[in-house]
């Protein structure tokens, strides 16, 4: 007997199409960069027509921002589950950095699309803020996960020492992925791994040293 499919209501065929939408513009803004991806590929991709894109978008920018906010809760929930599977803080900022380097190794093109979009968005205050707000997730969730390996690690931190952490090891890992797309055998997976798994090693051994010291 043929099940019959529920019937999806208004709300619902909206979110389907808009998600539809942002995983086409994902294929299509990757494979000819933001500037050369155009409304009516992206709507074909997805099986709508350009009107579509308007009803849910207010232009090529906006539908790339929801791509952006999509790739960073995809990047986010990614690296927590890899740390999430270690179970030494050192072992989980090895976990995240290798995750990350995979990510760079399996598909470069979406880096390469962002510094696209980010060189854009410069020349425009608007859209800058825009960006700057959806990339701050990244330097939030590794300020939390510093902050949780810290503490398990008996580690204080000082008021807002881990959202400056957060911050840096940001900058860090977008630093490497500018030097392994110009040269990716200069740069080797496990580099990154190794560099916050010593850091850690290092903070645990100063915090240990120091509760050990006569007071």
């Amino acid at each position: 007997m043929e099940v019959a499919r529920k019937r999806l209501g208004r709300a619902e065929q909206r979110a389907l199409t808009k998600a539809r939408l942002i995983a086409s513009a994902r294929i299509v803004f990757a494979r000819r960069g933001f500037h050369r991806a155009l409304l009516e590929e992206i709507a074909e991709e997805a099986g709508y027509s350009t009107g579509a894109i308007y009803a849910n978008f207010e232009g090529k920018e906006d539908l790339f921002l929801a791509v952006l906010e999509d790739h960073v809760a995809a990047r986010v929930r990614a690296v927590e589950q890899a740390v999430s599977d270690a179970s030494t803080p050192a072992q989980r900022a090895r976990a995240g950095a290798d995750n990350w380097m995979q990510f760079l190794r399996e598909d470069p093109d979406w880096y390469r699309l962002f510094i696209e979009f980010w060189s854009y968005a410069q020349r425009d205050p608007e859209l800058r803020t825009r960006v700057a707000v959806r990339f701050a997730a990244f330097p939030k969730a590794n300020a939390e996960l510093i902050e949780v390996g810290a503490r398990d690690a008996g580690i204080a931190l000082p008021e807002g020492l881990a959202n400056a952490a957060g911050t840096l090891f940001t900058a860090l890992a977008d630093g490497l992925a500018l030097m392994k797309l110009l040269d990716p055998e200069a740069i080797p997976d496990e580099l990154f791994g190794d560099a916050l798994s010593a850091l850690y090693q290092l903070s645990t051994r100063a915090n240990h040293q120091r509760a050990a010291a006569p007071r």
